[in-house]
């Protein structure tokens, strides 16, 4: 599907390329032929004013260069309209002279005509000398005009095409970098759904065996059943879980999470999270203390800082093997808080640093879904970190333990 989004891509810059570098010809075309002509014409008008006044040494005028090296050709014509003087190198030139001389209309003015396959400008105009009316026809081939013009033409189309030939490969490239954060977005939206199907399959599945199970117990009395409704409700409970975590991403990624900020005490906050944590780590033989600062004020969403805080302590505690220890962390100084939280854990490889906050990212996949996590708790801590305009650094060496430390922005307290 990308492949097909990539040629249209370059296909649709090709042709707008296409399309400017035509226009651009055209309108340089356009330029060229219409500062030519003036030239010419300007040239034309200097030499029939130096003619009338009968000086033939014609001087070059500004401008008029490429028109002075052509040269030119002049009539004058007398008023029974018979040839005064003139000079001509194509004597053909004397019966059309000949017939705009008899054209009454046609003075101090520009025509051009063709003549045996050469194209010339002409300017003819009436003047009276010694009482005696004349006309005065000055002619110059524009045959060096065209070839100008064809060769800008020529050397336009061939610097053109070259350049499109060279750019399409490029355009392809670039419509291929532009693509990848879209493609990649595309990949994670795919994963992201496959991931949630898969975790929800199997509580599901869990579900319905127990209710087959109990289907076949209909005579049976609820008491001697309650294993298969502890078990249907517990994977309800998981189901549940993973719906509220699986919403909270989708608000977030749709901005639509409301943000309730308000100046709290963190301190207090914090020393919460070390009471609520501290049976759930003994429980698993886990020592976790608490170092706080205190008097530690923070203007934020206390809700969701506190869900951010306690999904690193209870990441801490499933990744510490037993008498291990997990230490919370708070201080603060002039420009930021700093929330830490260390353990004695497993620990973590450069790879999987990369991919902690990866949505369903497990580093023990087997043993973090016995724990019953989704591996969406991390990535969901981020979010509520970087909506708070903070962010969380990892320090973690492998089979030595990890440091996950959230760095908030201090913020006025009002």
């Amino acid at each position: 599907m990308f492949n097909e989004i990539k040629r249209q891509i370059t296909l649709f810059n090709t042709l707008i390329l296409i399309a400017f570098l035509l226009i651009f010809i055209l309108l340089l075309v356009f330029l060229v032929q219409w500062s030519l002509n003036l030239s010419g014409e300007m040239y034309l008008q200097e030499v029939a004013q130096q003619i009338k006044n009968g000086d033939l040494s014609i001087k070059t005028p500004k401008n008029t260069i490429v028109h002075n090296d052509v040269g030119y050709e002049y009539i004058v014509w007398d008023a029974n309209h018979n040839v005064d003087q003139m000079k001509l190198d194509d004597n053909g030139l004397i019966m059309q002279g000949h017939e705009y001389d008899l054209d009454t209309d046609f003075n101090d003015a520009f025509k051009t005509f063709n003549m045996d396959d050469v194209f010339y400008r002409v300017y003819s105009v009436r003047y009276s000398q010694n009482n005696a009316e004349k006309t005065v026809q000055v002619y110059q081939s524009i045959t060096t005009e065209q070839s100008v013009i064809h060769y800008i033409v020529f050397f336009l189309l061939f610097i053109g095409c070259g350049g499109i030939l060279l750019l399409i490969p490029i355009s392809y490239f670039l419509a291929g970098k532009s693509l990848q954060p879209i493609k990649e977005t595309f990949e994670n939206q795919k994963k992201f759904i496959a991931d949630a199907s898969h975790e929800l399959r199997t509580p599901l599945t869990v579900i319905q065996t127990n209710v087959e199970v109990l289907k076949l117990k209909e005579d049976e009395v609820l008491s001697d059943n309650i294993r298969w409704l502890n078990n249907i409700y517990a994977e309800s409970e998981t189901m549940s879980k993973l719906v509220g975590e699986l919403l909270t991403i989708a608000q977030a990624d749709n901005k639509k999470i409301v943000m309730d900020k308000r100046v709290f005490d963190l301190s207090a906050l914090c020393a919460e999270v070390v009471d609520l944590m501290y049976d759930v780590a003994a429980d698993n033989q886990i020592v976790l203390k608490g170092h706080i600062q205190e008097n530690v004020e923070y203007k934020g969403d206390e809700e969701k800082i506190k869900q951010a805080i306690r999904i690193l302590v209870d990441n801490a505690i499933k990744y510490t093997p037993g008498e291990g220890s997990v230490d919370l962390t708070l201080c603060e100084n002039m420009r930021s808080v700093t929330i830490a939280v260390k353990d004695t854990g497993v620990g973590l490889s450069e790879e999987n640093k990369k991919k902690i906050f990866s949505r369903f990212f497990r580093v023990d996949d087997a043993r973090h879904r016995e724990s019953g996590g989704f591996g969406l708790g991390l990535n969901i801590a981020d979010m509520v970190v970087k909506q708070h305009n903070g962010k969380i650094k990892i320090d973690s060496e492998e089979n030595v333990g990890s440091t996950f430390t959230i760095v908030l922005p201090k913020t006025t307290l009002k």
